[in-house]
Order: structure tokens, then sequence, then C-alpha cells
């Protein structure tokens, strides 16, 4: 670990989070007794490199273990891209209410749900099933 103010989150979703099914919020999969947070964290701009490098590196080694999905306050600005994986089942939903709701993406500064109009201009890595 590069950096000693890196992390390794396990928080445990028992409880009232178990009895929720999962689509009934945008929190999905619930199914999992932990869900794992990597932090990396450092102060000196010249270990971005290392530090980046090996978070990615450890999540990387832990994904084959870990279901699919994810928690998009979890991600870092530039996994875009894992947004729909997120949501798996709920991305029809999340994109039908984004549409509603900001049909013009102004709240986009973050792992972005496209609205509808936007989401049909996505590459194909975003997912064939955005373009109905």
């Amino acid at each position: 670990m590069p950096s000693s103010e890196t992390q390794i989150e396990l928080a445990y979703l028992g409880g009232a989070a178990a009895r929720m099914a999962a689509k009934e919020t945008a929190f999905g999969d619930r199914s999992v007794f932990f869900i794992m947070n990597l932090l990396a964290h450092w102060s000196d701009p010249s270990a971005d490199t290392v530090n980046t490098s090996w978070i990615r590196g450890l999540f990387n080694t832990l994904r084959p273990a870990m279901k699919p999905g994810g928690y998009v306050n979890f991600m870092s600005g530039d996994e875009q891209h894992r947004v729909q994986e997120a949501y798996q089942e709920r991305w029809d939903r999340m994109v039908a209410v984004k549409t509603h709701y900001d049909p013009n993406s102004f709240f986009r500064l973050n792992q972005n749900v496209p609205p509808k109009k936007l989401a049909m201009t996505l590459p194909a890595s975003h997912g064939e099933n955005l373009r109905d």
C-alpha cells in the first residue's frame, strides 16, 4: 500500500438495508453481507501514478470474486463506463427518471445517468438497450 492514508472499507449491509428488495430503490443488490469501498488517498501530486495504479490493481485483483454491480458513490470520477453496471436491472427506470426530471442533464458532474435523448447518442460500450 503506497500511502498510509489509503483505506479499505467494509460496510455491513444487514438490518433495514437487507429488508428492501433491489428493485425498490436505486441502491441495488442487497444479497451480500458486506460492501467494499477502496479509498486511495495521498497528498503529494508526484505520487498520483503509483497510488492510482495500486488501488486499480487491487480492484482488478479482487473483481473476479465480487458480485456484478457496484455503488456509484464509491466510483472514481473516471468510471462513467461502470454506471450502467451499478444499476443493473434498474437502469431503464433510472434513465426514465432522469429523462423526466433532468432532460437536459443539468446534474451531470457525477456518475451520471444520461436522459433518454442523450443516452441514445452514447457509444455501444454504454449499453445497446439505451437506443430503443
